[in-house]
């Protein structure tokens, strides 16, 4: 969402409500449409999975192993 947009209408494509909004008739379609084309691609800004904070929590959670017995 950029900076300048007004969050009232910004509201109105909320992905959680957008199809409420054009079955009531406050947004059309081909409007949604595009409200859609202007966003920002920020696919490359998301952390997916936390897949290296997930490895070092892993890490201090385990044991540390025993030293074999002496026999």
């Amino acid at each position: 969402m950029s900076r300048d947009a007004d969050p009232k209408a910004t509201r109105l494509f909320d992905k959680r409500t957008v199809d409420r909004n054009i079955k009531k008739g406050l947004v059309t379609r081909k409007d949604y449409e595009k409200h859609l084309k202007t966003l920002d691609d920020v696919a490359g800004k998301g952390l997916y999975g936390g897949a290296q904070e997930d490895d070092e929590a892993d890490e201090r959670d385990e044991p540390e192993e025993p030293a074999p017995a002496a026999q």
